[in-house]
């Protein structure tokens, strides 16, 4: 409870949730009682306080559920002309969905493709020719959607 604590107490002087819970990671890492659940529960905490700290101060600011004058994320300055509100968070939270999806999609490719390279790629010959192939496959790509979106380009006036 007091390495919850006081990694709640980093994650909000900070704004930073993840850096709370890594602290208390560190910090507690040579004790015994620490654990991989224990982890997850002490960034639930410095979630959920970090998120608290937000919420309190819109309304200290006479903007409740307002998140544009809070400290939800601090990724720099919010000007106050940029309005967000709640309705930002089902956004947010779609898009974690989605990369959570094509992160286990990665992984999953991943994991498949290199027990298929044990398998089949077994020779000096045979790993220089992935090298290229997969080297080649890369600069194509890249090419080829730079080569798309060609008619994109918008020549830019001295002005």
């Amino acid at each position: 409870m007091m390495a919850c604590g006081a990694g709640c107490g980093v994650a909000v002087a900070f704004g930073a949730p993840i850096g709370g819970a890594l602290f208390i990671y560190e910090i507690s890492k040579p004790n015994t009682f620490w654990t991989f659940s224990m982890l997850w529960r002490v960034f639930a905490a410095t979630s959920v306080s970090t998120f608290m700290l937000s919420i309190l101060e819109s309304l200290s600011f006479g903007h409740p559920m307002s998140l544009s004058d809070s400290s939800t994320l601090k990724l720099g300055n919010l000007s106050l002309g940029d309005v967000n509100s709640v309705l930002d968070i089902p956004a947010g939270i779609l898009l974690g969905v989605i990369c959570g999806l094509l992160g286990a999609l990665f992984i999953w490719v991943g994991i498949n493709l290199g027990m298929w390279r044990k398998k089949h790629i077994d020779t000096p010959i045979k790993k220089v020719l992935e090298v290229v192939l997969f080297a080649f496959v890369t600069a194509s790509s890249f090419y080829l959607v730079v080569w798309l979106r060609k008619d994109n380009c918008v020549d830019i006036k001295e002005g």
